[in-house]
């Protein structure tokens, strides 16, 4: 009797020992709020559109944009942000901004400052709640993802482009169909086309070299003479200069061999103090 009465104790202790860890996991107090998330992807596409002079796009996208800022309350206030009145105060001013849209006649000037005025109030509601930031279309290098057409202009796979806002300098990851597919690996001799109509630029983008062609991370990725990673300017010589900037947008299309992206608005990665 008295070993059975140790058993269960023991199935207790260890019953009582594996709740607690499941209560209290590792990813238990991040800050998690899909109704800001959400209007955040759509208001970062919205400001690069306005930032490549897109209005029309914009005006289009707006029902979308306000149906998902009328989703944002104070009752949808998540209740591990850590600085509470702090994020109440700037949800008030991103509710304002939200509330101007919806005036249905809004002039190009004003549809334009109320578009650029969102990215950075929710940006500081996301640094008082101190949640991550994280966009839905980005990749695991962090950069953003972008679908690739084949010859029928269906999608065969994706490219992730990072732009570095200090630097200028670009990578590209590319992968068979979506997000996640397997790397997309090609003779480690092509070179990718970047081209930007609207500043009348195009660039190429090579590998670092054909033995590792490591990318930033370190990571090898040549394979058998081919590879998916490519850079700008590389070795090139070419002056990144004019990419550099945590502000910079422009409409791109990146090819290579019988596939194209289409067009897109390119945004950089911002490095911060704190990346």
């Amino acid at each position: 009797m008295k070993n059975i009465l140790s058993l269960c104790l023991l199935f207790y202790l260890l019953a009582s020992s594996s709740c607690e860890k499941s209560v209290s996991g590792p990813n238990e107090d991040i800050v998690a709020w899909p109704e800001i998330t959400r209007f955040d992807d759509l208001a970062f596409r919205a400001d690069g559109l306005v930032r490549v002079e897109d209005l029309a796009a914009v005006r289009d996208m707006l029902v979308d944009l306000l149906k998902a800022g009328d989703s944002i309350k104070t009752s949808t206030i998540p209740q591990n942000v850590a600085n509470p009145e702090q994020v109440e105060l700037f949800l008030a001013d991103l509710l304002n901004l939200i509330q101007n849209l919806g005036d249905n006649n809004l002039d190009d000037l004003t549809l334009k400052n109320l578009i650029l005025g969102l990215h950075p109030v929710i940006e500081k509601i996301i640094v008082a709640a101190e949640m991550p930031h994280i966009h839905a279309n980005e990749g695991s290098n962090s950069g953003f993802l972008f679908p690739i057409f084949g010859p029928e202009k269906k999608q065969v796979g994706t490219a992730e482009i990072k732009l570095h806002d200090d630097a200028g300098d670009i990578e590209v990851w590319l992968m068979k169909g979506g997000h996640g597919g397997e790397p997309w690996l090609i003779s480690s001799t092509s070179v990718l086309s970047l081209e930007f109509p609207g500043l009348n630029q195009k660039i190429s983008l090579s590998v670092r070299d054909h033995n590792h062609n490591q990318d930033e991370s370190g990571t090898c990725t040549i394979v058998n003479g081919k590879t998916n990673y490519f850079v700008f300017p590389g070795e090139s010589g070419v002056d990144p200069s004019w990419l550099i900037g945590a502000d910079f947008a422009a409409k791109g299309e990146l090819s290579f061999l019988d596939s194209t992206t289409g067009s897109f608005v390119l945004r950089p990665h911002v490095h911060r103090e704190d990346n």
